[in-house]
């Protein structure tokens, strides 16, 4: 009795066994397939890769929510306390400021009167006649009443205060003795700070009145004008 020999079953005389016939018809797999990268795809049914081999994959901002509103916020705030920081202590320094170089301006006026009386000892000393009322200026030409050589004077303040040179100013004097001295960088800028001795009160400029009364400049003023009061009050 003859046997297939593909699949071993007995068969008849001249019989065709039937594992030949679905054999012959059947369509050999494909061989497989690999891509570019030399791997085989994934299988019909599984997840396929978010990303294709060798694609970069995107940047991390891209992946995170960004927090970049989180930091402007923050940064306005910072900004917000600076500003409203600037706005307090600014104008405080700025007035801390012009109070430190009044109180400069009123030293130097005082010692401007003590030097001045220092170097008026030292002509009468010498026998000069000091009687009178009068002004002496660090301008000669607004000398008023000044009985005797004034450069002498100059030559002794200088010596006793050195920083005459750059001021601006006046003093009063009655029989030899200073009554008045007043200071500044300027005669006719309003902005200035004057110095005066005695001193003003704020900053107020202490005017001079001749039987020693306290009175202030209620407003802004300059050295010319404080100037020509005094001229006022002692020759009308």
């Amino acid at each position: 009795m003859p046997f297939c020999t593909q699949c071993g079953r007995p068969l008849a005389e001249g019989e065709t066994c039937s594992c030949r016939n679905n054999s012959a018809n059947t369509t050999p797999p494909p061989p497989p397939q690999y891509n570019s990268y030399g791997y085989q795809p994934y299988q019909q049914g599984y997840p396929q890769a978010p990303y294709g081999y060798g694609q970069p994959y995107p940047p991390y901002a891209q992946q995170k929510k960004s927090n970049g509103w989180i930091i402007g916020l923050v940064i306005g705030i910072v900004l917000l306390f600076a500003l409203i920081g600037a706005a307090i202590f600014v104008p405080a320094m700025l007035g801390y400021t012009r109070k430190a170089k009044l109180s400069s301006k009123r030293m130097d006026a005082r010692n401007l009167a003590k030097a001045a009386d220092t170097a008026l000892v030292e002509m009468d000393e010498k026998g000069v006649d000091l009687k009178g009322v009068y002004i002496i200026s660090s301008d000669e030409n607004d000398n008023v009443a000044v009985s005797f050589d004034t450069g002498k004077f100059y030559t002794s303040l200088s010596r006793y205060f050195p920083e005459a040179e750059k001021y601006k100013y006046f003093i009063v004097v009655r029989n030899g003795t200073v009554e008045y001295a007043a200071l500044a960088d300027s005669w006719t800028e309003k902005t200035e700070l004057i110095g005066t001795y005695p001193v003003g009160i704020d900053d107020k400029v202490r005017l001079y009145k001749k039987n020693n009364s306290k009175k202030y400049s209620d407003e802004k003023t300059n050295l010319d004008s404080v100037y020509w009061k005094a001229y006022d009050e002692i020759f009308k």
